[in-house]
């Protein structure tokens, strides 16, 4: 009897298949529910009882014949989600089990081949330990006696998987929490479990990174001794220069230098160089960032959930705008500037800063006005350094008159400001959990996708997404957000968006008030102990809202969100380093702060430089893909940029907006 004639039928889940002839005449005609028909040529091989194995998307077939040794059609009554056609020989699994070999692997990838020693089919499941709450990915069904390869990517994560049968019986499960770059494994699956065996151990991939630390750490040291000597009593006397003051204001976050009148010192001006310091900081370390930072995981952003290095410089730069912002203006008072007039050089100063980011958005692109992002860095600069300076420039004043004498006096001075920002923290707060898209929950903070088992695939950001796409319309997002390679999801999501403009503004309120202190208490042990303060302060309350967890807490640390948590952690950061900047830099004077002082005095230009010559030499130039390599490229494309704003400040050279 031909399979044409009584077709064998195979039931796996909700999906049947069928085998008939090659010569099927008007069976498809007779057979008006079979949706999808593909065409599958097949060697088979007359062993164990003539049983042919067809993998078939998420199903298999089953199938005997009495004659399997022609091609035939496989139908369906459904078509695969994942269509997929292989066939396999018990001879080819053998050859494929001694010759199966992982191969050249990229950065950050490891190789896993899964060995099924099994009479059944087995369904192998992954999923990334970064990935919270995660449903898993499945592979094709692995046939019995097979072998699959899987390669991973971001294998600097942990991993965990799950075997299971047919029937979608777990089989076993393992958790590695840390694969390794380009290391090879093989998992066994046998009858009573599996078993994890490195064959081949990962790379050390740090070693590059340590040593250039120690080289960068090693010209640092005699960076630094050199200025002791050239600050020393006879060089002094061979060369007096006049001091230069902090910035103007951080109009840029990215501009010259401020002046302070200390009355209680000598009519000459003292330069406070840690405050261009730490903007140099942040500003090397955002360029080291974005020119790919060695391809290492820790310096880039973090995917969804918690900190790292690359997550601290944007929220560092505007802080420091608020802080500068508060010499800006008390300086301008001073020489009876007009308000009216000031309030017009901030709007200005927040149009060129909006205009400057829209056209950085557009490098090496096809202008299409109907997908042109509109939101960014330099935008939020704008848009925060308006809102900020003019509250504090309705509040402030020319001379310290009508100061309270209090210890508090820098927060009592100004309590009108206070209540004004803190109603933006609460409008944060308050959006977040009230508002939210039809068909996902009020108060989610997730990435969407495979987040909560997919349970909210299209909700990408919860109220921070849903507005953004609300206003400015998806087309006007950025389209390819990082927490796509771990969590997936299909939505544009833009972590410059609107929402996070709250809280971006109470943080750089917090800078200014770094300022205020910096203004009203002339005596450096009082000004530590203040901004100390302020950063125990502000990382307890980071710590409570995030219940010191990266993902259990109210408010996790997220910079795509810019959540209440993530600014008051960055802001307890930016208090330290300038406490540590200001005892060093100024009040002991043991390090002047360069390289990184002239780069925070030239930071517009170094800013917009970097972003300009992104893919240009020699910044960047086409490197064999490895850590060594990447880091090497970085490193000097971040180097040439220090090196340029020494020159410019050799040169006396500034670029302001």
């Amino acid at each position: 009897m031909s399979l044409l004639d009584e077709p064998r039928w195979k039931k796996h889940g909700e999906r049947y298949a069928t085998v008939i002839t090659d010569d099927r005449g008007s069976s498809m005609r007779d057979r008006e529910q079979l949706l999808f028909a593909a065409r599958v040529d097949i060697d088979v091989y007359d062993v164990s009882g003539n049983i042919v194995y067809i993998a078939v998307g998420t199903g298999l077939a089953r199938l005997q014949s009495d004659n399997p040794v022609q091609p035939f059609d496989v139908y369906f009554e459904e078509p695969p989600k994942n269509p997929y056609y292989s066939y396999y020989s018990v001879l080819e699994v053998e050859k494929s089990k001694k010759n199966m070999s992982c191969g050249r692997l990229g950065i950050d990838e490891s190789c896993i081949v899964i060995n099924s020693n099994v009479d059944f089919v087995v369904n192998f499941l992954y999923q990334s330990m970064e990935c919270e709450n995660c449903s898993m990915l499945a592979l094709e069904p692995l046939l019995p006696h097979h072998s699959q390869q899987l390669i991973l990517k971001l294998a600097s994560f942990g991993t965990i998987w799950k075997v299971q049968n047919e029937h979608n019986k777990t089989i076993c499960g393992l958790t590695r929490n840390y694969l390794g770059e380009n290391a090879w494994y093989h998992i066994d699956v046998n009858q009573t479990g599996c078993s994890l065996i490195c064959d081949k151990e990962p790379e050390v991939t740090y070693y590059p990174v340590i040593f250039a630390l120690s080289l960068y750490g090693l010209l640092f040291i005699l960076y630094a001794l050199g200025g002791l000597v050239y600050r020393s009593a006879f060089f002094n006397d061979l060369f007096r220069r006049n001091s230069l003051d902090v910035s103007t204001d951080l109009a840029a976050a990215f501009s010259s230098s401020t002046t302070i009148d200390d009355k209680k010192q000598k009519s000459v001006q003292q330069r406070l160089r840690s405050l261009d310091t730490v903007r140099g900081i942040s500003l090397v370390i955002m360029i080291f960032v974005n020119y790919g930072g060695g391809k290492y995981t820790y310096f880039h952003h973090a995917r969804w959930n918690g900190l790292t290095v690359a997550d601290l410089v944007f929220p560092w730069f505007i802080w420091m705008m608020g802080m500068s912002m508060a010499f800006s203006l008390k300086s301008q008072l001073r020489k009876i500037v007009s308000k009216k007039k000031i309030f017009w050089q901030i709007v200005k100063r927040s149009v060129k800063l909006f205009a400057l980011g829209v056209m950085l958005n557009t490098i090496c692109l096809n202008v299409n006005l109907h997908e042109l992002r509109i939101l960014g860095v330099l935008q939020r600069f704008g848009i925060c350094y308006f809102v900020v300076a003019t509250v504090h420039l309705f509040y402030a004043s020319a001379d310290d008159k009508g100061y309270s004498s209090s210890a508090f006096r820098d927060i009592i001075s100004y309590g009108g400001e206070w209540l004004i920002m803190l109603a933006f923290l609460t409008t944060h707060i308050l959006l977040m959990y009230l508002v939210h898209e039809p068909d996902c929950p009020e108060g989610y903070f997730g990435p969407g996708g495979l987040h909560d088992q997919g349970a909210f695939f299209n909700c990408t950001g919860g109220a921070a997404g849903y507005i953004d796409r609300l206003l400015l319309g998806p087309s006007h997002l950025y389209q390819h957000p990082g927490l796509r390679a771990i969590y997936g999801g299909t939505q544009p999501y833009d972590p410059e968006g609107i929402l996070g403009y709250f809280t971006s503004i109470f943080l750089v309120f917090l800078g200014l008030q770094a300022g205020k202190i910096l203004l009203m208490f002339k005596e450096p042990k009082a000004r530590l102990i203040r901004w100390m303060t302020w950063a125990i302060v502000t990382g307890c309350i980071s710590g409570i809202l995030c219940c010191f967890s990266k993902n259990d807490g109210w408010i996790p640390v997220n910079k795509n969100l810019w959540s209440v948590s993530f600014i008051f952690a960055t802001s307890s950061l930016a208090f330290v380093l300038l406490s540590i900047c200001y005892a060093v830099n100024d009040v002991y004077k043991l390090w002047s702060g360069g390289p990184f002082y002239h780069a925070g005095m030239n930071s517009i230009m170094l800013y917009v430089g970097h972003e300009l010559t992104h893919n240009m030499f020699p910044w960047r130039w086409q490197v064999h893909p490895t850590h060594l390599s990447e880091l090497f490229m970085n490193l000097w494309g971040t180097t040439l940029w220090v090196i340029i704003a020494v020159w410019m400040h050799r040169k006396n050279v500034f670029a302001t907006v």
